[in-house]
């Protein structure tokens, strides 16, 4: 259970109604009702609206607008936030991830905390580097190598706040408490 109760609509400021607004556009609140309380990390950062369109912003231009192809930046989200055992991340960018090309059998070998068998270098020189980056907390010179010479300099700069900016959003799951969605999978570890 959540730490954190529900903020109804009609008991929000108008900072944090502003956000829940913004927040429910995004398409994984499509078909969900109105008054419906916000889920995931959104729960815990409508407490600070600022914060929360920071982060929000963040997050956007890391996934839609930035120099890694989506199916890279997804392939990164649930590593990072499988390390973390951020159930609720992972099991929505999980979807994304075999949405945007993932091999599921990637997706379902993280889950299980097991190392994936990559097909595409890409893939594996990204999983590699996040890797490395969240278990050993730096690179070694070979990881390193294979992932600037299969993103550049530019992209593996923006990979390492990715990789921040799910540490951030995994840690806000696991401090409040923000359970996984009704039907999630669980881990097994």
């Amino acid at each position: 259970m959540s730490r954190l109760a529900p903020i109804h609509p009609k008991d929000m400021t108008a900072e944090e109604l502003e956000y829940f607004k913004s927040i429910r556009t995004r398409p994984t609140f499509q078909g969900k009702p109105s008054e419906e309380p916000l889920d995931g990390p959104f729960h815990a950062w409508q407490r600070s609206p600022a914060f929360g369109q920071r982060m929000t912003s963040n997050s956007r231009y890391l996934r839609y607008d930035g120099l890694l192809d989506v199916r890279i930046v997804e392939l990164v989200i649930i590593t990072i936030v499988r390390i973390w055992s951020a159930r609720f991340a992972f099991n929505v960018h999980a979807n994304w991830a075999i949405e945007e090309g993932v091999d599921e059998s990637i997706a379902e070998a993280i889950r299980h905390n097991k190392t994936p068998d990559f097909q595409k270098p890409d893939e594996e020189a990204a999983y590699n580097f996040a890797f490395c980056l969240m278990t050993d907390r730096e690179v070694d010179d070979a990881t390193y190598q294979a992932a600037l010479d299969a993103f550049g300099e530019a992209a593996l700069v923006e990979l390492v706040g990715l990789c921040g900016h799910y540490v951030t959003a995994s840690m806000t799951l696991n401090a409040f408490k923000i359970p996984p969605r009704p039907g999630d999978d669980p881990f097994t570890d």
